[in-house]
């Protein structure tokens, strides 16, 4: 898995600098190349910095909250299960 890492990098520059190329060849400006990148950063700093809801499980039945592991629900027995958010 080491040997990888490297190949990665490289495949994510040249990715950038064709994006960087594509954008200013079609746009024409600098200002809308820097602007597209800044958007993306912000983007993918928003979801890496953001906190996930926890999800909990509940049967179907009955509601009851279930352990994520839970084969059946210990109230009504039923085997059927739902994700709330």
């Amino acid at each position: 898995m080491e040997d990888l890492q490297p190949r990665r990098w490289w495949l994510i520059v040249t990715a950038a600098v064709l994006a960087v190329l594509t954008l200013y060849y079609y746009t024409g400006s600098w200002v809308v190349v820097v602007l597209f990148f800044a958007a993306f950063a912000l983007f993918v700093l928003r979801s890496v910095t953001r906190t996930a809801a926890p999800r909990s499980h509940a049967c179907v039945r009955c509601g009851a909250p279930l352990n994520p592991n839970a084969r059946s629900c210990p109230s009504c027995g039923s085997a059927s299960w739902t994700i709330r958010n």
